[in-house]
C-alpha cells in the first residue's frame, strides 16, 4: 500500500490509478475513507490520474494520535501530491473532504486547477450544530459505550442515503472499525474556524455537487458558497431516490457525467 511520511510521524494513505492523465486528489467525507471513491477511481481512469487520500483516524492512515486540524490535513494532501510528483491537481471532497480542499487551495492557490466540492460548507458550527454534533459523533459514537448500531444505522440513512446494500458497506466498516481512533478527527470537525471570510481567493473553476435529499447541505447552502468563491462555479442538485449525501457513492450513474464534463472543460 502506498503511504506518505509526514515530518510529525503519520503515514499517509492513498489510492492511486497512475498513468499520464491530470491529477484528481479527492478526499472522503468523516466517518468514511478512500474507498468511498471506488465509483470515481473506476469511472475515471484512465483518462485521469485519481487519488484518494485517507484523512487521519480514517482508512489505512497511520498517525500520533495527537490533536490535528484542517490546516494539517490540507498539508497532508500536498504531501500525497509533493511524492507524487504532481505540480497542478484538481482538488475534491465530501464534506469533511471539502473542507480539506478547501484548505489546501488556501494553501497553494496556484497549484489548483479546479474544485469538485460536495456537501460542503466553509463556515463553523452554530453553537445549536455544535452541541448536536458532539453529543452525537464525540460523546456517543467515539466515546460511548453502548452498541455502535443503533447510531450507525440512523446516520447511513441520513448521510450515505441510496439502497440497503449501500448502506450495508459502511455499517459493516464501522463495526470493525476501533471508534476511539477518530476522536482527534471529530474535535478536528467541531472546533475548526470558518473560512467563509478567505475563499474569495481561490479563482480556480469550482463544481459544487448536492443530493436533493440532504437536509443540511441544501441548495441555498450550496449556493452560498458558490457565491463566497472567487473564481466560476457551477451547482448542481442530484434529483434522485435516495440522493442524501454521500451521492458519488450512491449515484455516480448521476455524478460522474458532470464530474466529467468539469473536468474535461479545464
Amino acid at each position: 500500500m502506498p503511504f506518505v511520511t509526514t515530518g510529525d510521524g503519520a503515514a499517509v494513505h492513498y489510492l492511486d490509478t497512475g498513468g499520464d492523465g491530470p491529477a484528481v486528489i479527492l478526499v472522503h467525507d468523516i466517518l468514511l475513507d478512500a474507498s468511498q471513491w471506488q465509483p470515481q477511481l473506476a469511472a475515471l481512469t484512465p483518462d485521469y490520474r485519481v487519488i484518494a487520500v485517507d484523512t487521519r483516524g480514517h482508512g489505512e492512515t497511520r498517525d500520533p494520535g495527537t490533536p490535528f486540524d484542517y490546516p494539517r490535513l490540507a498539508r497532508d494532501c500536498w504531501s500525497v501530491a509533493d511524492e507524487l510528483g504532481l505540480d497542478a491537481v484538481v482538488l475534491g471532497g465530501l464534506f469533511h473532504g471539502g473542507i480539506v480542499a478547501l484548505h489546501a487551495a488556501l494553501l497553494a492557490p496556484a497549484r489548483v486547477r479546479g474544485l469538485l466540492l460536495i456537501g460542503t460548507r466553509a463556515d463553523a458550527y452554530n453553537p445549536e450544530e455544535y452541541a448536536g454534533y458532539k453529543s452525537i459523533l464525540l460523546k456517543q459514537w467515539v466515546l460511548g459505550t453502548e452498541p455502535l448500531e443503533p447510531i450507525a444505522r440512523l446516520i447511513a440513512e441520513q448521510m450515505i442515503g441510496g439502497d440497503r446494500e449501500q448502506r450495508r458497506y459502511w455499517l459493516e466498516k464501522w463495526e470493525r472499525s476501533d471508534r476511539r481512533r477518530l476522536e482527534q478527527a471529530i474535535i478536528a470537525l467541531l472546533e475548526r474556524e470558518g473560512i467563509e471570510d478567505r475563499i474569495d481567493g481561490i479563482t480556480a473553476p469550482a463544481l459544487l455537487l448536492h443530493g436533493a435529499g440532504d437536509v443540511v447541505h441544501t441548495e441555498i447552502r450550496m449556493r452560498k458558497l458558490a457565491g463566497q468563491l472567487g473564481g466560476p462555479t457551477r451547482v448542481e442538485t442530484i434529483e434522485a431516490d435516495g440522493a442524501t449525501h454521500t451521492i458519488t457513492w450512491t449515484h455516480p450513474h448521476l455524478t460522474d457525467p458532470l464530474i466529467r464534463e468539469f473536468l474535461d472543460a479545464l
